[in-house]
């Protein structure tokens, strides 16, 4: 898996993430560990596209009461403050009750305005 990303811009905030993407019964589940956050479906395109919706919420509502970085840090992101803020995700850990399930990986790209 590529690196994941998300970077602070003056003008916008660029999320590339990991997600994991399984069936659970009959529900399809969008997981990203890096975030800890999730959606579900009753398809894969119903989950991921749940799961963008997710992500921006939580980028917004972080965004508007300025929690954003330490939420990030609390997930055990990393900061790197130049030349851009950047924060590196943690090692991806998977839940062992996953491991027997089929996982697939796709890449979650977003961009965020941000308003000062």
């Amino acid at each position: 898996m590529a690196k994941n990303l998300l970077t602070k811009y003056l003008q916008e905030i660029n999320v590339n993430v990991d997600v994991l993407l399984f069936k659970e019964e009959e529900i399809w589940v969008s997981y990203c560990p890096a975030l800890n956050l999730s959606s579900y479906g009753d398809d894969e395109e119903d989950a991921k596209q749940a799961f963008g919706e997710v992500l921006s919420i939580f980028i917004e509502e972080t965004t508007k009461k300025r929690t954003l970085d330490k939420e990030l840090l609390k997930l055990g992101w990393q900061l790197q403050q130049q030349p851009t803020l950047i924060f590196d995700q943690p090692k991806m850990v998977v839940d062992k009750k996953l491991i027997n399930k089929k996982i697939e990986t796709y890449k979650e790209q977003f961009a965020v305005p941000v308003y000062a």
